[in-house]
């Protein structure tokens, strides 16, 4: 019988009329450049791979060079156990490892690498090279490879180890190439994965070069000195040391104090059997742990360390491996709280908990006077130390109140509500609004010396005198900012600045960004820098603070690829926030009747928005007709 549809007897034969299927083998080329999108995707990439596979091979150093942010040239070299030539062949091929044999070994890992898939990958998308020497071999072995094309084989000479040179990376995926980030991006990323492994392994040396210049190098040692290399001086001293095991997981790991915080969750590290991961559940887990004791959007300092049994978690979840999955999740959700919090709990007794508060915006933190610096060096009582100005520093702000300061709206009434609202207030009860300049103000008190009491003939008003005055000193700065015109000054002794490695390597690259904000920072060596002069208003201040949530800021900005001038502008705004807080008068201060009006009576005659550079709210308003309807007087 024929086919039902064709008229042909055998029912599966296709008509040589028809035309190709769509569907088609893709080329071997193709396939290697789609699987190296999946594990190289940027230089940093390439750099994990390779500094895995020498851990794997048991290497105590680890040298890595680096110029034009990998663009160019990526080079690992490591002292490890080194390949036979007949390994070195297998190795640069797909799916060719030494670490696994069969489907059950993928859940007793003891290393990083084990698919047998990075170094075929790698080598399909730049000139690739491969250079080794096993432990009493006359010789070594050489293997170059162009984009994946066949390898080319040759006898070398090298020291026991392994040397592999990435160059012209992406060179044939001009697509992959376009979306590489400007160098100082990329090589701060470079500068995370080596600073990452090395605190994973402080018995290992670790040595990083960037276009010549020596980024990192850290000799094998203990853990407290690799903290101290990695982090600053002050950061590593300040960690508090935790560990605790309970149903088969063990934990330990350092944690900051409440009191040292970061913008961002940058500086929470995890390791699942020493394998840096990243797992949204386990920064939940520390940040619980720290519940109700960091101000709002801060994050601790966290290097954590976790020992799972090899069958209770599964590393072959994600293409780089940077995810896992946990057999008990909650049990390791758990451990972390427990162990973190112990920690914080045995430390309470010498730490500066931040007070909690009901403000929407960030939470206020509370700072010494700012002025008792000067008014000690005007009685003479006074001397100099780091970060002390020069004689002829301009005069601080607290003694200016009466000046007028050009300033601009930037936040809605709406805004405002929407603060106010946060604060349980309705909107029928307190309102927000500009106070016109010729209505008659009068009565002004002061209220737990914080809270600036006044009125009209129609309504009451309490003002925070903190964010009143910081408003006012926020929109001046910018103004100066914006028009190049920042006060800056020399400082008398000049402080020197410890950084992490990364943090040194985003301030080298925005040296002329602080100078346009009025700081002026050199290298001192190594990652330390000296800084020399500041803004003038920053008299008493804490500099380092400020040039360190700077960098902070610029690294944030670049790992986000926000471009130049966009970065710039972040930098100004967190300086002009940064500096009108610590430079207005602080809750607690006592003013006087001439301070108080003189205040108010700034804030009113210039158009000011009702909110501090924070969002809080900076004044408030109860209409007298709100006030008898709350009496009950008609």
């Amino acid at each position: 019988m024929g086919h039902p549809v064709f008229g042909i007897d055998t029912p599966f034969a296709i008509p040589h009329n028809l035309p190709m299927g769509k569907i088609q083998p893709l080329p071997e080329k193709v396939i290697n450049q789609i699987a190296a999108g999946e594990v190289v995707e940027r230089p940093s990439s390439v750099i994990k791979e390779l500094v895995e596979n020498a851990l794997d091979a048991g290497a105590s150093f680890i040298e890595v060079e680096v110029q034009e942010g990998g663009a160019k040239l990526l080079k690992v070299s490591d002292d490890g156990e080194g390949m036979t030539p007949e390994d070195a062949k297998l190795a640069v091929q797909k799916h060719a490892t030494s670490k696994i044999h069969r489907a059950e070994d993928l859940s007793a890992l003891h290393t990083f690498g084990f698919r047998g898939e990075a170094l075929s990958s790698i080598a399909s998308v730049s000139h690739f090279e491969l250079l080794t020497n096993p432990a009493g071999a006359l010789s070594g072995t050489s293997i170059r490879i162009k984009g994946g094309t066949s390898p080319k084989v040759m006898e070398a000479s090298r020291p026991q180890g392994t040397t592999i040179s990435v160059s012209n990376l992406f060179f044939n995926t001009p697509a992959r190439l376009k979306f590489m980030k400007k160098q100082s991006t990329e090589e701060n990323h470079i500068v995370l994965v080596m600073t990452t492994y090395a605190l994973a392994f402080p018995k290992v040396g670790f040595k990083l070069t960037l276009d010549g210049r020596e980024a990192l190098r850290v000799s094998p040692g203990e853990m407290k000195d690799r903290l101290s290399r990695v982090f600053s001086k002050d950061i590593a001293s300040s960690l508090l040391p935790f560990g605790s095991e309970s149903s088969g997981i063990k934990v330990s790991g350092h944690v900051s104090a409440p009191t040292i915080t970061r913008p961002t969750r940058e500086n929470m590290l995890f390791f699942v059997n020493r394998r840096w991961i990243t797992n949204p559940s386990l920064g939940h887990a520390v940040m619980t742990a720290y519940h109700s004791l960091l101000p709002t959007r801060k994050f601790p300092v966290a290097v954590v360390f976790l020992e799972v049994p090899e069958d209770q978690v599964d590393v072959n979840v994600h293409p780089t491996k940077r995810e896992v999955k946990f057999a008990k999740d909650r049990d390791v959700y758990d451990a972390v709280v427990r162990g973190i919090r112990s920690a914080l709990l045995g430390a309470t007794g010498s730490l500066q908990v931040p007070v909690s508060t009901s403000y929407a915006g960030e939470r206020p933190e509370s700072f010494p006077n700012p002025y008792s610096a000067l008014r000690e060096a005007a009685q003479g009582s006074f001397q100099p130390s780091p970060g002390t100005l020069a004689p002829g520093a301009q005069p601080n702000l607290y003694d200016k109140l009466a000046e007028r300061h050009p300033v601009s709206q930037e936040r809605s009434f709406a805004q405002a509500q929407e603060a106010l609202g946060g604060m349980g207030f309705g909107k029928g009860t307190l309102s927000a609004r500009k106070i016109d300049p010729q209505v008659e103000l009068y009565n002004f008190n002061q209220l737990f010396n914080t809270f600036i009491i006044f009125q009209s003939d129609s309504e009451m008003f309490i003002a925070d005198q903190h964010t009143v005055h910081e408003r006012l000193n926020y929109e001046r700065l910018m103004t100066k900012v914006r028009e190049k015109a920042l006060e800056v000054q020399p400082l008398l002794v000049p402080v020197t600045l410890e950084l992490s490695a990364k943090e040194a390597q985003v301030l080298r690259g925005n040296m002329e960004t602080l100078l346009e904000l009025g700081v002026e920072a050199a290298p001192f060596g190594g990652n330390t820098f000296v800084v020399r002069s500041v803004p003038a208003d920053l008299a008493g201040k804490d500099v380092l603070k400020l040039v360190r949530d700077l960098v902070e800021d610029l690294g944030v900005q670049e790992a986000a690829g926000t471009r130049a001038g966009n970065r710039l502008d972040a930098a100004r705004e967190r300086a002009a926030t940064f500096l009108s807080c610590r430079s207005a008068v602080m809750a607690g201060d006592r003013l006087n009747q001439d301070q108080m009006k003189a205040l108010i009576d700034d804030m009113r005659q210039a158009n000011l928005p009702f909110t501090c550079p924070h969002g809080r709210p900076t004044i408030m308003s109860i209409p007298l007709s709100e006030l008898y309807r709350r009496f009950d007087r008609h």
